[in-house]
């Protein structure tokens, strides 16, 4: 199996598609060969799996088969490559099945136009970029790009691959063609099951702060509703007056950065939040052994793994209704899920910063929460799905609910 992705450039700074490395590798534990073609950067935590070329990539063992990573210089924030275009022609023309991770950059219409060519079969997995909100960011641009391109590409695919229902859901009125299956992403809690010593993260970025700490860690990206949140930290301050809000993350586009700070001066919190940038994995976790409660009021999330590591670090969440496992996360008792209203986000974190056995309680769960998933079964039915589009069967019913 041959995939392509748009990774990290100067104009995509961001964590990219942090899931991607895993379930690749869960596939080829398996006993597949995987390589991902990337048009830019890995995403951290990845790079040990970067190899100079295909005969490596073929050669790298994962489990019972071979994984690499093949990074290919790109260009803007749409993750220009051209050299993929010419360089992994006799790649394709030999693999079994493709598969496409977003949408909306060069590499995957590159992947598209190579599979089409060779007469291959592919599979796109959406991530996320077909929720409402995400249709709303850079309207007019997606317009003109779906006209031309991502619209063939969504319909000539052989599967479409959703990490939830609620992804699938919402894009039931774009009418889309191909068959579909759910398959959530996997999780390693166990890379969390033992945290730092409380204080560092305090130490180096909080200068020293005792209080009780409110953690923003993801993309600092349009969707993640930061507007929202700096509002919400108004009304937090205001009755816990020690609170402070640590929002950790790139800026994605590197331009959000300065509206992010224009809403906490206009709500009045400069002096209580803290932007640290990106950080690396060990300061992550640092971040997470410090912290009270974690918040997230995203507009749009398929899987959130920001959220699953501070469940799998014992770290109550709150958590906007509309990430698709916000109902998971409710009826697992492992945080709290909110409209996206300023005053109930800010209500929720008041909840928990005022009941310690309250986040406790819901810390545990969550660990219990987070262990559930496992990238075991993600590598399975990946593999159902390609196996049945190969030997053109129809697709297991049970991987649609």
């Amino acid at each position: 199996m041959v995939s392509f992705a748009g990774g990290q450039t100067r104009a995509r700074p961001g964590l990219g598609l942090v899931g991607l490395p895993m379930i690749l590798r869960s596939v080829a534990a398996r006993g597949h060969h995987v390589v991902l073609l990337l048009g830019g950067g890995p995403s951290p935590g990845s790079e040990h799996c970067v190899v100079p070329d295909v005969a490596s990539a073929l050669a790298r063992k994962e489990g019972k088969g071979t994984f690499g990573i093949i990074t290919v210089p790109a260009w803007s924030f749409w993750a220009f490559s051209p050299q993929i275009l010419w360089r992994f022609n006799s790649l394709i023309r030999s693999a079994d099945f493709i598969s496409l991770h977003s949408l909306y950059c060069f590499p995957i219409l590159a992947g598209h136009l190579l599979a089409h060519f060779h007469g291959r079969p592919y599979g796109l997995w959406p991530h996320g970029v077909l929720a409402p909100f995400q249709r709303t960011v850079s309207a007019r641009k997606k317009k003109i790009y779906d006209r031309l391109f991502s619209r063939r590409i969504l319909d000539d695919a052989s599967v479409l691959f959703y990490s939830a229902v609620g992804e699938h859901t919402e894009t039931k009125e774009l009418h889309l063609r191909p068959p579909y299956v759910i398959v959530p992403h996997g999780f390693q809690a166990e890379a969390f099951a033992t945290l730092p010593p409380r204080g560092r993260f305090r130490s180096r970025f909080l200068a020293g702060h005792t209080g009780p700490v409110i953690l923003f860690l993801a993309r600092v990206n349009p969707k993640k509703g930061l507007d929202l949140l700096a509002k919400a930290m108004a009304r937090v301050v205001s009755r816990r007056k020690d609170a402070l809000l640590a929002i950790v993350g790139p800026a994605d586009p590197r331009s959000f950065e300065s509206r992010v700070r224009g809403w906490i001066r206009e709500s009045g919190v400069e002096s209580q939040t803290v932007l640290t940038g990106v950080v690396d994995a060990p300061t992550r976790l640092e971040a997470f052994a410090d912290a009270d409660v974690f918040v997230l009021p995203s507009h749009a999330e398929n899987f959130g793994f920001s959220i699953f590591e501070a469940m799998a670090s014992r770290l109550p969440v709150v958590v906007s209704e509309t990430v698709n496992y916000a109902g998971e996360i409710r009826n697992g008792e492992a945080g709290l899920t909110v409209p996206l209203d300023p005053e109930r986000i800010a209500d929720g974190i008041l909840q928990l910063l005022d009941d310690p056995a309250l986040r406790n309680r819901m810390g545990d769960n969550g660990v219990k929460l987070a262990k559930s998933y496992s990238w075991d079964i993600n590598g399975d039915r990946v593999e159902q799905t390609v196996t049945s589009i190969l030997c053109n069967r129809p697709l297991p019913a049970e991987l649609r609910l």
